[in-house]
């Protein structure tokens, strides 16, 4: 006959016994999910794909602009034009961070050919992109994507800094601070639905002899697909006025993305 010797257990140990179990199961738990939480997020999660950058990839743009100016009277100029941006180079800065070349070109009709007009500088890393145009340094997007996530996006640029529309000085950039409205939003902009689309706000102020609004959108896997820009000064203060309809110089531009080329 074989003797099983099992010890029989009083209350205080059975209970002492129970706490353990209890409290290694915890421990087993935050262990686990500590490990989740600092997994590395992938590019996905964090949203590089927001601005997808290599040599080959291009945009073209459809861009409708009005510009205002003030001679005897205000002048109203509206007009359409067409934006193409082609990736054609990299090279290496001062600290070796590699930087993108954009050539820009310019068409006021698309079948009458491109006119080479400037080039622009894309500096794309896992904290940020950088896109440098006519002189000027924009923070364009920062990582990862969140809505709210706010950021400087003009720090590298002088505040006062002015720009000149028809002869006229505006200064154009001051007190700007970015932020994402929105992330992963479907939409319909131009004439496509694109399933994964972030907003950022990059400007909303206006007061009575100015206003500043600047937005851009950016679908996952293509890049900027829409642009918004209103540099408006007045010197007319009847505010039973809408600021456009009593603007006196600057300008409103909306850029569209036409089609695009990938790679």
């Amino acid at each position: 006959m074989i003797n099983f010797n099992i010890p029989i257990l009083s209350r205080k140990n059975r209970s002492n016994i129970l706490h353990a179990l209890v409290f290694g199961m915890c421990i087993l738990t935050w262990c686990a999910c500590s490990k989740n939480e600092t997994d590395p997020l992938d590019d996905e999660q964090l949203g590089y794909n927001y601005f997808p950058i290599s040599i080959g990839n291009e945009w073209i743009y459809q861009t409708d602009s009005i510009i205002y100016s003030l001679q005897a009277t205000v002048q109203i100029d509206s007009s359409r034009s067409f934006i193409r941006e082609v990736v054609v180079d990299t090279f290496r800065d001062a600290v070796n961070q590699l930087i993108y070349r954009l050539n820009v070109f310019y068409a006021r009709d698309t079948s009458l050919g491109w006119e080479l007009i400037n080039s622009s500088f894309i500096e794309s890393n896992s904290l940020h992109v950088i896109k440098k145009e006519n002189g000027l340094s924009f923070v364009r997007l920062v990582f990862p994507v969140l809505t709210n996530k706010a950021w400087d996006g003009n720090s590298m640029i002088q505040p006062k800094t002015s720009i000149v529309i028809r002869g006229e000085l505006l200064v154009a950039f001051d007190d700007w601070y970015y932020r994402y409205k929105y992330v992963d939003k479907q939409e319909f902009i131009g004439t496509t639905v694109y399933d994964k689309v972030c907003k950022v706000v990059e400007v909303d102020d206006e007061d009575i002899i100015s206003k500043r609004y600047s937005e851009a959108r950016y679908a996952r896997g293509i890049g900027l697909v829409f642009r918004e820009l209103w540099i408006l000064d007045t010197q007319n203060t009847n505010l039973t006025q809408s600021f456009r309809d009593r603007a006196e110089k600057g300008l409103i531009l909306k850029q569209t993305l036409v089609s695009s080329r990938i790679l």
